[in-house]
């Protein structure tokens, strides 16, 4: 989506200049209104996607917080076991898992 519109937004740059060089005003007219749309759009697809990535790193950070904190509630071996535990049950995007993992300390053995 994002591609298609940059080269459209290339293309219509292209147009404007053609027409201005031609001092075609009505036409240059219509191509940066057309221009104006396109980059509105842009940048409201960009503040979306910005948005949904400010989300995640805050959602990430509450994760990583809860595992931090589960960890402190163990020690040594145990404590080291239940990171790698964590780390691997989000890579496997198994949340049950990784909820069992915080609650008991150690895997489920279904999964």
């Amino acid at each position: 989506e994002m591609a298609h519109a940059s080269s459209l937004v290339k293309a219509l740059i292209v147009k404007a200049e053609d027409y201005r060089l031609l001092s075609d005003m009505g036409n240059l007219k219509k191509v940066f209104g057309g221009l104006q749309t396109t980059n509105g759009e842009l940048i409201a697809e960009y503040n979306k996607r910005a948005n949904n990535h400010q989300q995640l790193l805050v959602q990430l950070k509450e994760v990583n917080l809860m595992i931090q904190k589960s960890s402190k509630l163990r020690l040594g071996n145990a404590k080291t076991r239940v990171v790698n535990a964590c780390r691997a049950a989000i890579k496997k995007n198994s949340i049950h898992e990784l909820f069992q993992i915080i609650r008991t300390g150690h895997e489920s053995k279904s999964g």
